[in-house]
């Protein structure tokens, strides 16, 4: 993973303006001048909301966002598209927060970043109250930041049994610096227990990938009276749950069959974005590389393009 840099042409057709109109706004003064390289202009992530204000643009993110990935069966690819999504929300600007909630630490790893290089996870921030700040690492990307899980965070479930508040502790550890982040992105493990249930209550958004097969539809059944329960039980509700279909191939039939029962069942929640399968999104996976860096014209990352413009509709930039 490393750090995105626009040419002019590229950072310009981003903006929804002309080459020329950014070079001549750069000659005018109404633009900053860009950092230049080799004798080479290039822009970061990181100039895109200053030029959308100065272009007089919704920004970005116009709310802050928290989003759980989630789905009690496993298997349904939602690590690697949470770690793809949350960089190349990075690559258009936005200041994101990747949270790990599995002890396995398979995100940690999506993202090629080794489990020996930290020793605090959310256990010590849950657990022994160390403020989150803390468990906070630097990617290569400077607007994207990583709290990272490894085999420490275990413990968490067991823990979390006797102490107060239990379920609303990363919630309230989070209020201290949400608002340093456009969007906060969790990404949980395949299971029903308090450390989910905490990531659950700190969210605003669910996003639950499902395969086109039947095991997948069947285990929504379980997944929305779990969160109906929890609404109850907390007085609390989503103000979105995205389902989204993951490495979908239009030429089997039982994607295309279960396709259709989840578009009857669940067409309320299930996105229009569909994400294919794509070999390329597994290997950038196990080389912990982002899918927009590896292979950015292949068919999952044209479709995690797709996925970003439908949940930040309408978006001010261009993709």
């Amino acid at each position: 993973m490393k750090q995105t840099y626009y040419s002019p042409k590229a950072f310009a057709s981003l903006l929804g303006i002309s080459k020329t109109s950014l070079l001549d706004g750069e000659a005018a003064g109404k633009f900053p001048k860009p950092e230049i390289v080799n004798d080479m202009r290039r822009y970061s992530p990181q100039d895109i909301p200053n030029y959308l204000k100065i272009l007089k643009k919704k920004p970005l993110v116009p709310t802050k966002r928290r989003q759980l990935f989630l789905n009690f069966k496993g298997g349904t690819g939602k690590t690697s598209v949470s770690a793809f999504y949350a960089f190349r929300l990075s690559q258009l600007g936005m200041k994101v927060l990747l949270i790990d909630l599995d002890p396995q630490g398979h995100l940690t790893q999506c993202l090629g970043i080794d489990h020996s290089d930290f020793e605090h996870t959310l256990y010590n921030v849950l657990i022994e109250r160390m403020d989150i700040k803390e468990t906070i690492l630097d990617t290569p990307v400077a607007n994207l930041k990583l709290i990272p899980a490894n085999l420490n965070l275990s413990p968490v479930e067991i823990a979390l049994t006797s102490v107060n508040a239990r379920e609303t502790r990363l919630k309230k550890s989070l209020a201290s610096i949400q608002d340093d982040y456009d969007v906060i992105i969790m990404d949980a493990s395949p299971s029903i227990g308090l450390l989910n249930l905490n990531g659950i209550l700190a969210s605003t958004e669910l996003f639950v990938p499902v395969l086109a097969d039947f095991l997948s539809y069947h285990g929504l059944k379980i997944l929305f009276e779990t969160i109906s329960t929890i609404e109850e039980d907390f007085d609390f509700l989503f103000n979105n749950i995205r389902v989204f279909i993951n490495h979908y191939n239009a030429s089997h039939n039982i994607c295309l069959r279960a396709k259709e029962a989840l578009e009857k069942h669940y067409k309320d929640y299930l996105m229009d974005t569909i994400i294919r399968q794509d070999t390329k999104m597994a290997e950038a996976a196990s080389l912990g590389l982002p899918l927009h860096q590896y292979a950015p014209t292949s068919r999952g990352a044209v479709d995690i393009d797709g996925f970003i413009k439908e949940v930040f509709d309408p978006l001010p930039i261009n993709l």
